[in-house]
């Protein structure tokens, strides 16, 4: 049933890809701008939307090094009936929430509660006059966040991509987490490796641990292994699931969560009915070595400053 509803969903998009460029433009007139960064290694700020910064975050507080808890899901732009009660409770006790297919409304920061409102969106368009796209959430201050996005090339509307950093207790590195909703509607893979390789340009320059999470769109084994030859590159993991709740089409997984410099301690993926996608948790725990690294980078300056 999902694979002819992906079927159908296909057909009428390419069908009716003129009449949704112009609904498109019509909802977001400034997303002219987001094509300009389209082939190019950088990194945006200009289309960010951030929440609320509450009072009660005036530090630098960093996230536990023992424990890590990241939830991935794309919520359909919650569109179904029961996607609010799902959100809340399988959002809740996470340090990072990544979130595709955000509608920044009302009712998601609500959903989000006190302990997420430090979130920030990378806006691929706007949906009934709200912001819409990647949505990365957490319980700390992010330490810097920016973004990316590449066209659709049959509907023009923009995916896109949020790089954030975010502090760890007692480590001089961050933890870079990015999130993406990778390009879907092609006849190659030329724009989808495009869309990969400005990610690839940016997460390469990062030392520390990293979490590359989202949905991959990985509808194919070719987009797979573009996927994979990116990952490798970066020296990721990918988490070894052991049930098969993640969405599929053609056999293919299309959500994915790949890491580095961390270990896994648990990760499960619930089967949910309030979007056409499930959403995977995973807790980590920073690596040993890389805390024995640091602190050894640490004694060496103080004696040296002695």
């Amino acid at each position: 049933m999902r694979l002819l509803s992906y079927l159908i969903s296909l057909t009428m998009m390419l069908i009716l890809a003129g009449s949704v460029t112009a609904a498109a433009r019509n909802a977001a007139p400034e997303q002219g701008k987001a094509a300009s960064t389209d082939g190019h290694s950088v990194c945006a700020v200009d289309r960010l939307v951030n929440g609320a910064q509450p009072d009660t975050v005036k530090n630098r507080e960093g996230l536990n090094p023992e424990s890590i808890s990241v939830l991935n899901w794309n919520i359909y732009k919650g569109k179904r009936e029961n996607w609010a009660s799902d959100f809340k409770r399988y959002t809740s006790r996470h340090d990072v929430v990544t979130i595709q297919e955000a509608h920044l409304d009302e009712k998601l920061t609500s959903m989000l509660g006190n302990e997420h409102q430090l979130l920030t969106l990378n806006t691929a368009f706007h949906y009934r006059y709200r912001a819409t796209g990647v949505m990365t959430a957490s319980r700390v201050k992010q330490l810097y966040s920016c973004g990316q996005h590449t066209a659709e090339p049959l509907i023009r509307v923009p995916k896109t991509s949020l790089i954030s950093f975010y502090p760890i207790e007692g480590m001089r590195e961050s933890l870079l987490v990015a999130n993406i909703h990778g390009i879907n509607f092609t006849l190659g893979v030329d724009v989808y490796t495009s869309q990969l390789e400005k990610l690839y340009q940016v997460m390469r320059l990062h030392d520390g641990p990293i979490v590359l999470a989202g949905d991959f769109n990985t509808w194919s084994d070719e987009r797979m292994r573009v996927v994979e030859e990116i990952t490798d590159r970066l020296q990721l993991e990918s988490l070894d699931y052991t049930n098969h709740n993640r969405t599929s089409v053609f056999g293919n997984a299309l959500d994915h969560v790949f890491y580095r410099g961390l270990d896994p301690v648990e990760h499960d993926t619930w089967h949910v009915t309030s979007s056409d996608h499930n959403p995977t948790r995973v807790s980590f725990r920073v690596k040993q070595r890389t805390v024995d690294e640091y602190d050894l980078a640490v004694t060496e300056l103080d004696e040296n400053n002695c």
